[in-house]
């Protein structure tokens, strides 16, 4: 159960529809986290300067997307996160 909502398509006021469709566009899909994060929508517009600039591979050139990714989800396992 979470305590903050997370907001569905449906749901999403006019700001949380723009962080959606730019986060698909540019991950393919809405994390949880984005969706969580858009409740403060001005903040989650400056974080997405810094995902796109960590996950991006050909903007960090040192590592693959995939190997970023396996990355995130090994950390998030062992701080207990339910992935």
């Amino acid at each position: 159960m979470s305590l903050i909502p997370i907001p569905t398509d449906e749901e999403a006021n006019p700001l949380q529809k723009i962080l959606f469709d730019h986060s698909k566009v540019l991950f393919g899909r809405v994390a949880n986290a984005v969706r969580v994060g858009s409740h403060a929508p001005k903040l989650m517009h400056s974080l997405f300067g810094f995902i796109v600039s960590s996950l991006r591979e050909e903007i960090t050139e040192n590592l693959p997307v995939r190997t970023k990714c396996l990355v995130i989800l090994k950390t998030s396992t062992l701080n207990g996160c339910a992935y």
